[in-house]
């Protein structure tokens, strides 16, 4: 597997380095001259992405005598496993994010549900309203029903004392006739 050293590429070996990922990716560059330290560091990347790559199809070892040997610091090797946590879990949010994107024949169904979706909006209003008016309606009702049980309940009561009064009549003419 090849992997970037910064120490190499600095080092003045970018020209053995280059011939080291021609030879483990059999691609040649168009360009042979030393290429500059950033361009350097983008072949390295892709040379360690594509050696990563065949050495896992192969099922070779990254201890294998055709790959560069790497020297890290503890802090550079500590430094390239949290990269690769983070790489790692990109790749899993890209991932997560691809499966989000919505049917590819979505947008030719969007004024259909543009419409749909207004209908349905003007046909829950027009639902609202008929129920507003009903409630409405239904208040009205029972307020003039309160009036009309009062009005009769004052009818029954001057009917009650009319009553009382004819037969305190009746009574008394009783009363006389005998």
């Amino acid at each position: 597997m090849i992997s970037t050293n910064p120490a190499l590429v600095k080092a003045g070996s970018t020209r053995s380095f280059v011939q080291a990922i021609e030879t483990q990716t059999n691609i040649t560059l168009s360009n042979p001259t030393v290429p500059s330290p950033p361009m350097a560091g983008l072949l390295a990347w892709a040379a360690d992405v594509v050696g990563r790559r065949s050495a896992s199809a192969s099922g070779t070892d990254s201890d294998s005598p055709s790959s560069i040997p790497l020297i890290f610091t503890p802090e550079q090797d500590n430094y390239a496993r949290d990269l690769d946590s983070r790489a790692s879990s990109l790749a899993r949010s890209i991932q997560d994010l691809r499966a989000r994107i919505p049917p590819s024949g979505i947008a030719e169904r969007l004024p259909e549900l543009h419409a749909h979706s207004v209908a349905s909006n003007a046909e829950l209003v027009s639902q609202l309203n008929a129920h507003s008016t009903t409630r409405e309606q239904a208040q009205q009702r029972e307020i003039k029903l309160q009036e009309e049980n009062a009005a009769f309940e004052r009818l029954i009561s001057d009917c009650e004392s009319k009553i009382q009064e004819r037969l305190l009549e009746a009574c008394s003419l009783q009363e006389k006739l005998k």
